[in-house]
């Protein structure tokens, strides 16, 4: 979901979970501005890796589909970003431009094949390395389409499960038919239909427990629910929620991000046609792994509206990180004050 904002925020906090050993000491680096490696101002909203050091990533209101192509180059030692290149556009002619509003993106090795949901459409494509659509897609049932969207509450998640062979993705919010969104005010909680794919394309649910808000009041500009999916070894899913509230008074506006643990084998898959009052007997249970606040300072403006997560480059002592990226919006506001985009590297515990 995209908001026009002229604010600035800071960095905020980052809490850890001793629900498993890998979280424990979960380690979140400095932001670094993409602008520093003269990467455009763009709404990047997703991100994969490609192999051999490279990324696709996705900015959801591109005139073209398709993805850029970055190489991210990270400290074998600490896991800090230090470089990041941008090796251009992949992706269609501009006269077959369709307005998908193009939120994630994932990567299957085995075909070489590059899958972006659109929030606009609610379809999942398949693009092969060049850019171009392969015209395959996720077989999306109706129950998750076009119409049964709250606006801008569709895809916004999707990731691609090598060792099962499973896409998984989520509405960012509760659809139409279960009810009003998750949102201040709404006084109750909502479970999101998280829904698999087999490489054969057929879908597999299960009920996934969205936070309640943590804002008193929804503001001029807000957006909430789940942004990101990255799935990890032994079936489990890191699933990233973000809240985004701009109140009247900006000075008490913030960003509150969420990564939480889930495995759906741990769980019972939703029967077919499953009805929303039902859908809390089925929830997964959840771990936390991470999360962190950023609010609105006056100084050194750092707005972080994180959007993307994947798995990064692997460390000399063989701790493991994940690269989070943000939306400017494509630089919303003027000379003196704008928005930026972000990278920021979360890094495992070392191993003992």
């Amino acid at each position: 979901m995209k908001q026009a904002l002229n604010i600035t925020l800071g960095m905020g906090m980052l809490w850890l979970s001793a629900g498993y050993a890998e979280a424990q000491q979960v380690e979140l680096l400095k932001p670094k501005e993409l602008g520093r490696w003269n990467i455009p101002p763009g709404n990047y909203s997703g991100i994969t890796p490609i192999g051999d050091g490279c990324y696709a990533v996705v900015s959801d209101k591109e005139a073209q589909d398709g993805f850029f192509v970055f190489r991210i180059r990270q400290d074998e030692r600490t896991g800090q970003v230090t470089e990041v290149v941008n090796e251009g556009f992949r992706g269609t002619d501009s006269a077959l431009k369709s307005g998908r509003d193009e939120e994630g993106v994932a990567f299957v090795p085995e075909d070489s094949l590059v899958w972006i949901s659109g929030e606009a459409d609610q379809r999942i494509v398949a693009y092969r390395m060049d850019g171009a659509p392969v015209h395959r897609e996720l077989a999306v049932p109706p129950a998750l389409g076009r119409s049964a969207i709250t606006p801008n509450y569709g895809f916004e998640a999707l990731g691609y499960d090598r060792a099962s062979e499973l896409f998984w993705t989520v509405t960012e919010n509760a659809l139409k038919a279960d009810g009003r969104v998750a949102e201040p005010g709404a006084g109750h909680g909502v479970c999101l239909r998280l829904q698999s794919f087999g490489r054969d394309g057929l879908p597999r649910a299960y009920a996934y427990p969205l936070d309640m808000p943590e804002s008193e009041a929804k503001g001029k500009q807000y957006a909430f629910g789940v942004v990101a999916i990255w799935p990890q070894e032994g079936g489990r899913l890191w699933v990233m929620e973000r809240e985004f509230n701009v109140p009247k008074r900006r000075l008490k506006a913030r960003t509150d991000m969420k990564i939480y643990e889930v495995i759906p084998g741990s769980g019972t898959a939703l029967p077919e046609n499953t009805p929303s009052e039902r859908l809390s007997g089925y929830a997964l249970k959840k771990k936390p792994v991470a999360a962190f606040s950023t609010r609105m300072r006056l100084v050194r403006p750092k707005l972080a509206n994180y959007e993307g997560l994947c798995e990064g480059s692997r460390l000399a002592d063989g701790r493991r990180t994940w690269l989070i990226v943000s939306d400017s919006q494509g630089g919303y506001g003027n000379r003196l004050c704008h928005l930026r985009d972000w990278i920021r590297v979360c890094v495992s515990p070392k191993i003992k």
